[in-house]
């Protein structure tokens, strides 16, 4: 992948965390879409303003892998990718990082939906551009 990375700095508070004491694993799909969220957000792509365009995005797959724990106070650097754009969806390759450490990746399909029929429709050129461009 040639892409630029967009990355997101994140602390990981008590609330993150289950009854042992290790983030809990859904929470990661959480960090995965807040870094996603601000990626777009960086590049001008407030979802305000897609929606405006009739577009949005949902997920229909996300194939992710835990490779180690995380814990209370860590402070992890999540990523976002462009690993494949096609006519009207997108891969992202994802991870978390701690101290450099990769602990967990993520390939997410997105699908650019119209939001007023809801179906798959071509993802919009000033949108494509965004995803190819650096951050």
């Amino acid at each position: 992948m040639s892409n630029p990375v967009y990355q997101l700095p994140i602390k990981l508070y008590f609330e993150d965390t289950d009854a042992m004491g290790i983030v809990y694993h859904a929470n990661y799909i959480k960090y995965f879409e807040r870094a996603r969220t601000e990626w777009l957000r960086a590049a001008n792509l407030h979802h305000g303003a897609l929606m405006a365009q009739d577009v949005g995005f949902v997920i229909r797959q996300a194939d992710i892998e835990w490779l180690s724990p995380l814990t209370l106070d860590d402070e992890i650097v999540v990523t976002a990718q462009v690993d494949t754009l096609g006519r009207s969806s997108i891969v992202l390759e994802q991870t978390i990082l701690k101290n450099g450490e990769l602990v967990s990746r993520a390939k997410i399909l997105m699908v650019c939906v119209s939001i007023s029929t809801k179906r798959p429709v071509s993802v919009p050129e000033n949108i494509r551009k965004t995803f190819l461009s650096s951050q």
